[in-house]
């Protein structure tokens, strides 16, 4: 786990090296940089395999012919290794970066297909000057890059590309908008005009005169299409447990000490449970809550603790620790943060990090197991609201949620339900310039492309594709920027491709357990089945039984909660109320000062949660544009 940066064309050394330092958090053991030709490389290094500085980055492979970068891990490197030995490859160092510089070298763009892992990676051909630059499948490890004034420029990390290009910073607003509906922006955008990411699951080749192509090379859709073929629920349980087994075994693989986030959740026990069956000596495990009366899960974590005799740590978050540490994640971040639970990742790594230098997380099972009960469920709602005849009973029920909206189609329904804020309520603050320009249409367009891809009718499998593709890599930037803070490489074994290639193939049933007979399904909504009647992520959770308690297994989703509501009493209500009514987003005519005004005294007056919510994004979004 590192960061890299590379420049094609002329740029100052010294400039290009104060960059790189930028990411010295990513990478505190090492750094170095080559130059070739008009491009060079840099590298900043977390040392997780192969400590010895044989090892360290740029490094030359492939017959000489390659230099490359490489932040990630290739979880099966060996296998990959002694292929290549078969074939008359010699290794200098015992690391997985020289395996996939000669793996590209042997095999092209190919080699992409053979590797299991997070990376992204940037190979210079000393040969044709070609620049070749990757990403894993799912989005795990970023990779934003701008051409601009003669130069291509890509990084790990977008204040990299900031510091060499050195125009001046422009905020793109459709980001802005994106992040108010979905929290962080879709389109592969960032907070900055000409800044884009690499999409998950492409490549990119780089001409000499710094002309590029983009490629998809990995595709989910196909795997969708088996559900049709069912193959019974001991078959997906048989291939569900040994496919995480495998998962958590790889990423178990490391010289340096690793350990496990433990919130009491089902997906962070089943990790803790798996990797205290591989493991000689106890699991560290490290859970953190706040100390208000409900908004921890320490008790849940205990349990899974105390089950496999773990070394457990827990961790204890007050406000004033909270806001404390907001600004200074947003500047490791470059943009916003997009829940609360953030900075409360970012202080339990830098508290892990005085213990071990890796850690396994549980991020990903929602999304291929059917963990977000409430919106997946409300896909029936959908056919509800289209019968003829319709009891009154069900008919006040629809009203009651969706009033008199009237849905164009599939997606229209899945956006209103997806949305953090509506559009109507983003119109209400924004400023009249901004709804002009109409943003929502470019962002549902983004949307469309990926929901209508599949080409099925089963509206619960387009969410859960649509959430595999557009929510996912959200939660994963979170993931990586949180912990590569506080210099901790993070792993996640549900987002290992083999698992959701499986996941994708099992049909939904097996997902969300139906537990109440049909007369009561015709009379709910979605939300009240899940709550009540519905089993989210049946499948993993039958995994687990018997290796995790009930009580864990069985309990309600809640999430990682943070109380907002609380914390927003009349002297930190004064300060929002100072810094936003006078701040930036309001001089800049972003929003309306008369309308965030109204939502400042509505959250006084009621501590309602979700404008709670809003207010703290605006917040964050404040704090960011005061920074950059």
């Amino acid at each position: 786990m590192c960061g890299l940066l590379g420049c094609i064309g002329n740029v100052d050394i010294n400039l290009f090296i104060d960059a790189l330092t930028k990411q010295s958090h990513r990478g505190p053991d090492d750094w170095s940089y080559c130059l070739v030709d008009n491009v060079v490389l840099g590298h900043r290094r977390l040392s997780i395999i192969d400590l010895s500085s044989n090892a360290k980055q740029p490094m030359i492979a492939g017959c000489g012919d390659l230099i490359g970068v490489f932040n990630g891990e290739i979880y099966n490197y060996l296998e990959i290794r002694n292929d290549l030995e078969e074939k008359g490859y010699k290794f200098k160092t015992n690391s997985d970066t020289e395996v996939l510089i000669n793996a590209y070298h042997f095999y092209g763009e190919k080699s992409l297909e053979m590797f299991n892992g997070m990376f992204s990676f940037a190979i210079y051909n000393k040969k044709n000057n070609e620049t070749f630059l990757a990403r894993d499948r799912l989005g795990i490890k970023p990779l934003f890059y701008s051409k601009r004034n003669g130069k291509f420029v890509f990084s790990s990390e977008v204040k990299s590309i900031l510091a060499i290009c050195r125009n001046r910073k422009e905020l793109n607003l459709r980001a802005v908008s994106s992040y108010l509906s979905y929290r962080y922006p879709i389109l592969n955008d960032t907070f900055y005009n000409g800044i884009e990411q690499l999409p998950p699951g492409t490549y990119m080749k780089i001409s000499p005169s710094g002309s590029f192509r983009i490629v998809q090379y990995w595709d989910l859709r196909d795997k969708v299409y088996e559900q049709d073929i069912d193959r019974g629920e001991e078959y997906y349980l048989s291939e569900l447990k040994k496919i995480f087994n495998s998962s958590v075994k790889y990423r178990m693989i490391s010289d340096v000490p690793i350990g496990a986030y433990l919130s009491g959740g089902v997906d962070s026990s089943a990790v803790v449970a798996e990797m205290s069956m591989m493991s000689s000596s106890p699991v560290k495990t490290f859970t953190i809550g706040f100390n208000e009366k409900g908004y921890n899960e320490f008790e849940y974590a205990k349990l899974v603790a105390d089950k496999y005799k773990v070394d457990h740590m827990e961790i204890d978050l007050t406000a004033e620790g909270y806001f404390d540490k907001m600004s200074e994640l947003i500047r490791f971040k470059d943009a916003p943060m997009g829940v609360p639970n953030e900075v409360a990742l970012y202080l339990m790594s830098k508290e892990l990090k005085n213990h071990v230098s890796v850690v396994l997380s549980g991020e990903g099972a929602d999304e291929i197991f059917g963990g977000y009960g409430r919106i997946f469920r409300s896909s029936e709602d959908y056919e509800k609201l289209n019968r003829r005849n319709i009891s009154k009973e069900l008919l006040a029920r629809l009203h009651t949620k969706y009033g008199k909206k009237k849905f164009k189609n599939q997606l229209d329904h899945f956006l209103f339900l997806y949305r953090y804020v509506g559009v109507e309520q983003k119109k209400d603050i924004f400023c009249d310039h901004i709804n002009d320009k109409n943003f929502d249409c470019e962002l549902d367009s983004g949307f469309r492309t990926v929901f209508n891809s599949l080409d099925c009718s089963d509206y619960l499998s387009k969410m859960m594709f649509t959430f595999e593709r557009l929510h996912l890599p959200g939660l994963l930037q979170r993931v990586d920027v949180s912990t590569m803070a506080a210099s901790v490489e993070a792993r996640v074994p549900f987002v290992d491709h083999r698992l959701v290639e499986f996941a994708f193939t099992i049909p939904n049933k097996y997902k969300l357990k139906w537990n109440c007979d049909s007369s009561l399904v015709d009379s709910l909504l979605g939300h009240e089945i899940s709550e009540r009647y519905d089993t989210p992520k049946y499948i993993l959770k039958k995994a687990f039984e018997g290796r995790l308690p009930s009580d864990v297994l069985y309990r309600k989703k809640v999430g990682f909660p943070v109380p907002l509501s609380r914390w927003f009493g009349s002297d930190f209500i004064r300060n929002v109320e100072s810094r936003l009514l006078n701040g930036l987003l309001v001089d800049y005519d972003i929003f309306k000062k008369s309308r965030i005004e109204v939502l400042i005294k509505s959250v006084e007056e009621n501590k309602n949660s979700s404008l709670s919510m809003l207010l703290w994004m605006l917040l964050n979004l404040e704090m960011f544009i005061e920074d950059f």
